[in-house]
């Protein structure tokens, strides 16, 4: 129980009576600022660390937890990545050939051109 301001000055009072000022004063000065009941005991200490190791048992249950969902999304994530991967190959693959098929009809058409620009070249030539 904590003292009150009046009960500190009888117990000063009766110490300064029994072993003099100095001595009462410095053993007044022992007494812990809010009392003794403010100090922890050992068995304060126990309950603590017991509240302690079961808040870190939850703790790490919780990360685990939270590891295995998110080596579960990091999987899905990897999931889409793949399918994209595969999507880009099958454009890629489709430019490659609308490129080949568009260089070709180039080709025919600047043969075609070209034939036909000469044959008309040699048909007006003179003779």
């Amino acid at each position: 129980m904590a003292l009150t301001e009046q009960q500190r000055s009888e117990i000063y009072s009766s110490l300064a009576g029994t072993i003099g000022r100095q001595g009462a004063e410095f053993l007044m000065a022992q007494q812990p600022p809010g009392g003794w009941e403010q100090l922890a005991t050992k068995r304060d200490l126990a309950d603590l660390e017991t509240k302690t190791q079961a808040g870190f048992v939850e703790i790490r249950a919780m990360l685990v937890e939270s590891e295995a969902r998110m080596e579960l999304r990091f999987a899905e994530v990897k999931e889409q990545f793949a399918a994209v991967d595969t999507r880009f190959a099958e454009l890629s693959d489709r430019r490659s050939r609308d490129v080949w098929a568009f260089v070709a009809a180039i080709t025919v058409l600047t043969v075609s051109i070209c034939s036909s620009v000469f044959l008309a070249a040699w048909q007006f030539a003179p003779t």
